[in-house]
């Protein structure tokens, strides 16, 4: 067996689908031989689910809610099932977030943009998790399952 077929890699969605990133952004996506060989489960984007296609730039903290919080959970359930499985077969577990997104950033995320009505849509990038990966943290940890979680590089 070799090193791709005892690792799951779990990545955000926008990496294998683009159209679903926020209007006007571009995000980085998995060149096809990136994926080839590799194990992968592409995670359902929580936002475009959430808020829709035409949603707005939105921030950490402004997604940083109880409701929110609690529709990742469920949306991950069913992931964090079948990642138990493969962890439980001896597989390694490794997330791949976006950079910068208030959702699914593993390492770098955004925050401070203003609530309200706005001309201009400010915001800085702080180090930490976005709230959907924060969840999965939490959850893959609940169940001791080790995961390496990084950001798209």
């Amino acid at each position: 067996m070799n090193k791709e077929s005892k690792e799951i890699t779990v990545v955000a969605h926008c990496l294998m689908n683009q159209s679903s990133c926020l209007l006007g952004f571009n995000a980085p996506v998995f060149a096809p031989t990136d994926i080839k060989g590799k194990n992968i489960i592409q995670l359902p984007c929580p936002e475009m689910i959430y808020f829709g296609m035409n949603r707005r730039e939105i921030t950490k903290d402004q997604l940083d809610h109880p409701n929110y919080r609690t529709f990742c959970r469920e949306l991950f359930e069913p992931f964090a099932d079948m990642i138990e499985q493969f962890a439980d077969t001896g597989m390694c577990i490794k997330i791949i977030g976006v950079p910068k997104s208030p959702s699914c950033a593993a390492e770098l995320t955004t925050i401070g943009g203003k609530g309200g009505r706005v001309a201009d849509f400010n915001h800085e990038h702080v180090a930490g998790a976005g709230v959907l990966f924060e969840e999965i943290e939490e959850e893959l940890v609940r169940r001791s399952i080790l995961i390496e979680l990084e950001d798209h590089k």
